[in-house]
């Protein structure tokens, strides 16, 4: 069962929101916590360095996790925009198993007798059934719009040879050009 983070309660989570927005900054372009302690002084709060220590490596953590995960979604907008056709879920799922690769080539021989085979195989074939979700719904998609295209090309056409019999001739001369053009063509 997944555990829940408990939401931080320090007293720097407590503050009103531009002071701490003041604080997280100071962190980021790595002011020392001694100069952290002095702002928040100079505010009427008092803490001591390990305070702001605590914070800072919460609140780091975080803000690297936030960056690694923008880092990885920019990845996946290249990748769609480099491949219009390429559904983003199937990004997703390719991201995933280039990371998943990388760390598998960094375990060292040592690590490999450490982890646990079970596992190893367990989420291989996790992602292996992702990927086999996903062509599966794809094709299952693509059969409903090939049927419901096919069923409204059948409609058109009942239509167009009852309501205008003489485009609907040429429509099938035309469709019956093409088709000869196409097998010379394989031939």
């Amino acid at each position: 069962m997944m555990s829940r983070k408990r939401r931080a309660t320090g007293t720097i989570d407590k503050l009103n929101p531009a002071l701490k927005e003041t604080v997280d900054q100071m962190l980021l372009s790595g002011q020392t916590y001694r100069e952290i302690c002095e702002y928040l002084a100079e505010n009427e709060i008092k803490l001591t360095q390990a305070s702001v220590c605590r914070y800072a490596r919460r609140f780091l953590t975080s803000a690297n996790e936030l960056r690694i995960a923008q880092e990885n979604f920019r990845m996946i907008l290249t990748e769609t925009d480099r491949y219009p056709d390429l559904d983003p879920a199937e990004a997703i799922l390719r991201l995933a198993s280039q990371k998943a690769f990388d760390a598998l080539s960094l375990i060292n021989e040592e690590s490999w007798t450490e982890t646990d085979p079970e596992k190893i195989i367990s989420n291989a074939t996790a992602l292996a059934r992702a990927v086999a979700y996903k062509k599966r719904t794809d094709t299952s998609v693509k059969s409903d719009e090939e049927i419901a295209l096919n069923k409204n090309q059948t409609l058109l056409y009942e239509n167009l040879k009852r309501d205008n019999p003489r485009l609907y001739n040429e429509l099938c001369e035309f469709i019956k050009r093409e088709k000869a053009k196409a097998r010379e063509k394989h031939e």
